[in-house]
């Protein structure tokens, strides 16, 4: 499925994750399948940053972006699952 096509099937929930995660996965691919592996890809790399920070003392950093990467990545899944 076209990553367009994908994004306009979001809920306003997913619609939010996924303004909140542009930093992230910009530019969008075109292929929904590999939106969502750019979409794994910027969860590892968050959760990296955030042990690092946590490694040096850096205080303990927001879930906000992993958290919304997490549900992003399984409203997408869920609705790739169903088409």
């Amino acid at each position: 499925m076209n990553a367009c096509e994908l994004i306009k099937l979001l809920s306003k929930k997913g619609t939010e994750d996924l303004s909140t995660s542009l930093q992230w996965i910009k530019p969008i691919p075109e292929e929904g399948a590999a939106l969502v592996e750019k979409i794994d890809m910027a969860l590892n790399i968050v959760k990296f940053s955030q042990s690092r920070q946590a490694e040096y003392g850096g205080g303990k950093s927001s879930n906000n972006h992993l958290d919304s990467l997490i549900r992003l990545r399984a409203e997408l899944n869920s609705i790739l699952e169903k088409t």
